[in-house]
This record gives structure tokens, C-alpha cells and sequence, in this order.
């Protein structure tokens, strides 16, 4: 009497397992939303009067295909760059190429949505650049920019 009830347990949590495993494949996946623009500013802490620098990112989704702009700033604006990005969206992730068009730098980035923030990590360079340095966020959090309002009110 207890095999059978072993069993029909088996049974019973194989039939639930397929099932979950069946609705789980259906079913979109959800995507984030990435896009908008995106920056974070970057300020001296020894020479506060010295302009920000920042880096800002532009992008447009269109279902997995993302692609956009980056600028970026040195504090004092003592160099800029900017340069392109395209990429694709897998969940709430993003994988991302970002070249550089002051050296040409090519990195892979990858970019995840957490709350209403973007954590960019540059993971590793593709294409070395031309010696010259690049503007670019290696491990930031960006905020996202809301129309109208100047990035000092955040």
C-alpha cells in the first residue's frame, strides 16, 4: 500500500513539473526595458569646483535589438569621447558593444536592469584602440535621465 502511495506522489509531482515546465516554455519572456538615457556624473572630491564629468548613455529597443550613442567627459572636461553602441536584450541583461570613436576601442558591456537603475560593466575590450585613452564607464551604476529635468535636481 505505501509503494503505491510513493508511487502516485511521483506521479503526481511529474505530472506538476511537466506541467510548470510546459507553461514556463509558452510563455514570453519578459524583457526590460532599456530604452532612454542613461548617466552618471563624476565629480572631483579634492577640487569640487571643478565642471563634472560624466558619461551618458542614449539608448533605442526595438524588441531584443538595442542600439544608441555614448558621451562621455572627463572632470573638468579635460577629454571627451563618444561613440556608438548596438546590442541585444536577454531578460532583464543586455549585451552590448560601445566603440569609442576617439581611439576606436571596441568593449563588450554588459548592462542589467536593477529597479530604475542600469549597472554597466564593461567585461572585456574586443578591439584595442589607437593608444589614445577612451571616455568610457567601466563599472557604474547610470541613472535614468527624465525629460526635462537637469541632472543636478536628481
Amino acid at each position: 500500500m505505501q509503494g503505491r502511495r510513493i508511487n502516485a506522489l511521483l506521479a503526481l509531482a511529474a505530472a506538476t513539473l511537466l506541467t510548470a515546465c510546459a507553461t514556463a516554455a509558452d510563455a514570453p519572456s519578459a524583457q526590460a526595458d532599456f530604452a532612454g538615457t542613461w548617466s552618471v556624473e563624476w565629480c572631483s572630491k579634492n577640487n569640487p569646483n571643478l565642471d563634472c564629468g560624466g558619461f551618458v548613455v542614449t539608448l533605442v529597443q526595438e524588441g531584443e535589438r538595442l542600439s544608441g550613442d555614448f558621451g562621455g567627459a572627463l572632470v573638468n572636461v579635460r577629454q571627451v569621447d563618444e561613440g556608438s553602441i548596438v546590442g541585444t536584450v536577454v531578460g532583464r541583461t543586455a549585451v552590448l558593444t560601445a566603440q569609442s570613436n576617439r581611439n576606436g576601442t571596441v568593449v563588450l558591456v554588459r548592462a542589467e536592469r536593477v529597479g530604475n537603475a542600469l549597472r554597466w560593466k564593461v567585461i572585456d575590450e574586443v578591439v584595442g584602440g589607437s593608444g589614445d585613452i577612451d571616455v568610457l564607464a567601466y563599472d557604474e551604476v547610470l541613472k535614468r535621465s527624465v525629460p526635462g529635468e537637469s541632472p543636478s535636481s536628481e
